[in-house]
């Protein structure tokens, strides 16, 4: 059942190619002969591999309810792999996966090392970044030492100036270390200022339970969530206080925040172009299942494969929490803001001029030209995808209820008005196409 309530079965989408028989071209007047042209779709297994946190693994759902499958496409082994952070670009250039989920942070900081990476669909932004500390602890968090009466700039020194030689253990990866440089800048520190300690989000989260260290900034939004709703840690610092007393269209701030990506080689899509089309489009219907009128369904569809990955309890009030505030979802609907609107305040240029400067300043990058619109494949591709779906309906507007239709040509616009409310717009146009050639 799509979003407008028709419904098609998986058998009969890719069995109408074979049962459907062209004759002649459309003949003069309103009477529709039979098709000429009949569109198929190939079958396609994609190795997709994620990481195993909130955000990411809820690709899984493409799979099992048959999204991927409408399209011809499943997923090796029937679900998402799940890679450590440390394995995903690896594996990915070396031709192990196909299709996987990544961050933008741990991309445009190595866009040196990883040239032919292309991110193909951005999907959400994180916003969940937070520095924890036990209720116990006797540390005040800068909403405190404002209430107390300090303004902002004071109390996010004060505030910051307390984790100065304490133990804090921070996530293995680097996507978030922007944020805490930010966050300790606002005291005169670096992160270097506190004795950090780098390991997985998992361990983050025992260590921090186990009063093993005085703060904890885990990567993850489930083991955020895991500390501050469910054990009671309080934020000191996150990412929603600095934009509540940071933000605006021109603020810093805004260069903290990371997409979060499907991304593949260039190679791949090169070979392959027509498979990421239909791989976006059911990543697309995918979300308009998880944010539509049946959300509580699919997360408590999602909620025992997430909760198998990563050790947690969610249920579909925690993963709703997780992706509606600490990390927000972008939409189809939010697409053409991100690649056109420059006012926007996750315009991607925006975003990645001002963080690939920073990184060449530092010299994380070495000197050399960094293309941002060779990067952004994902920009064309919704571009395309666009422009396909506009194709698809002016076609289908030519068909008037008066006309008289073959058999044959109304299984095509049934098919094409099928994949076009799936967002496969790539073979929607072709079924378009078909139905009226």
């Amino acid at each position: 059942m799509n979003r407008s309530g028709f419904s098609i079965s998986r058998r009969s989408l890719l069995a109408a190619g074979a049962s459907l028989a062209g004759a002649s071209l459309l003949t003069p007047g309103k009477i529709w002969a039979q098709a000429t042209t009949i569109p198929t779709i190939p079958t396609k297994t994609v190795r997709h591999a994620v990481f195993g946190v909130t955000s990411h693994a809820w690709t899984v759902l493409g799979q099992t309810k048959g999204y991927l499958g409408d399209v011809g496409i499943s997923m090796d082994g029937g679900a998402p792999k799940i890679s450590l952070e440390q394995e995903i670009n690896p594996q990915l250039v070396n031709g192990e996966t196909d299709i996987v989920t990544s961050y933008m942070g741990m991309l445009i900081n190595a866009m040196h090392k990883l040239p032919n990476v292309r991110p193909v669909m951005v999907f959400e932004y994180y916003q969940g970044n937070t520095i924890l500390t036990s209720p116990d602890s006797g540390f005040k968090s800068v909403d405190e030492f404002m209430a107390e009466g300090m303004a902002w700039k004071e109390a996010a020194a004060a505030t910051m100036m307390q984790l100065k030689g304490q133990k804090m253990a921070i996530t293995a990866s680097s996507s978030t270390y922007p944020f805490n440089e930010f966050a300790f800048g606002l005291a005169g520190l670096k992160m270097a200022d506190a004795d950090t300690v780098p390991v997985e989000d998992p361990k983050a989260v025992q260590l921090a339970l186990g009063n093993q260290v005085a703060f904890a900034a885990p990567g993850g939004a489930v083991q955020v969530y895991q500390l501050q709703h469910q054990a009671g840690w309080k934020p000191v610092m996150s990412m929603k206080q600095l934009l509540a007393n940071m933000g605006g269209a021109n603020s810093p701030v805004n260069n903290l925040i990371n997409y979060d990506h499907m991304q593949c080689t260039q190679e791949y899509l090169d070979a392959n172009r027509d498979t990421v089309l239909r791989w976006c489009g059911a990543m697309y219907r995918t979300l308009d299942y998880i944010f539509g009128p049946q959300q509580e369904q699919a997360l408590n569809e999602y909620a025992p494969f997430i909760n198998a990955q990563t050790g947690a309890e969610l249920d579909a009030s925690a993963i709703k929490f997780i992706f509606e505030v600490m990390d927000p979802f972008l939409l189809w609907k939010d697409q053409p803001s991100i690649w056109e609107d420059q006012s926007y305040p996750l315009y991607y240029k925006s975003l990645y001029e001002f963080q690939m400067k920073t990184y060449l300043d530092n010299g994380t990058l070495p000197p050399g030209k960094y293309d941002l619109e060779k990067l952004f494949a994902a920009k064309p591709i919704f571009f395309e995808m666009r422009d396909m779906k506009k194709k698809t309906e002016d076609l289908l507007a030519k068909i008037k209820p008066s006309d008289s239709v073959s058999e044959d040509r109304k299984k095509l616009i049934e098919m094409a008005k099928f994949h076009h409310d799936g967002y496969n717009f790539f073979d929607a146009r072709r079924f378009a196409e078909a139905a009226i050639a």
